[in-house]
């Protein structure tokens, strides 16, 4: 655990320096005319250096103090994670194919049934419902289209 907890904090104190690096280059101060482009992303990197560093050094004290670190996760702990991880993952796949609206019926459709245990009629009343919802609110009210996938502008136009 002090191996996983040290190797993140050092990975996000990488991160805080790009984006204080880049933040940097755009330009971070105070400008006549407000804050630069950089002025948000540069405290935010250093927000999170600053978090990182007191993640290394909680790190650092608990190795000297030599203070037993336990398991990352308890044996079985993965199959909830993966319940909700496999289905996001499906999701992000499937709107590539299909579109956003699609996507977010099935993922719902199958979340609700197979993990939420919801009857199959308020599953479908959802499931259809909420995505026509999106579309008819994002694409066609504030005329923002969202993703249509490979084939999801065909099945639009039916």
């Amino acid at each position: 655990m002090k191996v996983a907890n040290l190797a993140i904090a050092l990975l996000l104190a990488a991160i805080a320096a790009l984006v204080v690096a880049d933040a940097v280059r755009l330009g971070f101060r105070w400008g006549a005319n407000g804050p630069q482009a950089g002025f948000f992303p540069f405290w935010l990197g250093v927000g999170l250096f600053i978090c990182a560093a007191i993640e290394v050094r909680r790190v650092w004290v608990q190795h000297r103090k030599r203070v037993p670190s336990g398991r990352l996760m308890p044996r079985g702990a993965w199959k909830p994670i993966a319940w909700v991880v496999a289905p996001a993952i499906g999701m992000v796949l499937l709107t590539e194919l299909v579109g956003l609206h699609l996507a977010a019926g099935i993922y719902l459709g199958f979340y609700m049934h197979a993990i939420g245990k919801v009857r199959w009629s308020t599953t479908l009343a959802v499931a259809i419902v909420v995505p026509l919802l999106l579309y008819v609110a994002f694409d066609k009210l504030f005329l923002v289209p969202m993703p249509q996938g490979l084939w999801g502008g065909m099945l639009l136009r039916f």
